[in-house]
């Protein structure tokens, strides 16, 4: 019971500081001056090439399927992972057309990871 009591002050304290201006670390400037945290204005490589390939290459894949037409038409759904699956189900059907383009058949082949 002291523990809680202690605990509470305590709570109320380090919560109150953290509302304060400036007693936060990301908005303190002589913090960020001191460690050299700046703001970056543009996004790095890795993040520019996964926004190229989502925008050019998996939106028009996969948008173009009716049943994802239909799911997409309704605003208030609640977002599930098996719409997720779907979708990459529908790009792998259409990316991989071919066993010779995946890599399918080399993984099965594998010792550990494949059926042999």
């Amino acid at each position: 019971m002291k523990k809680l009591l202690l605990l509470i002050p305590v709570a109320i304290m380090l919560n109150s500081c953290s509302q304060v201006d400036g007693a936060n670390p990301s908005q303190n400037k002589a913090l960020n001056s001191v460690s050299g945290k700046k703001e970056k204005e543009q996004s790095g490589f890795m993040q520019q090439s996964l926004d190229n390939w989502v925008k050019e290459d998996w939106t028009p894949r996969v948008e173009k399927d009716e049943t994802i037409k239909k799911k997409n038409e309704d605003d208030s759904r609640n977002f599930t992972m098996q719409e997720y699956v779907d979708k990459i189900a529908i790009y792998n059907k259409e990316q991989n057309s071919t066993l010779e383009e995946s890599h399918t058949q080399k993984v099965n082949s594998m010792p550990i990871i494949g059926k042999k």
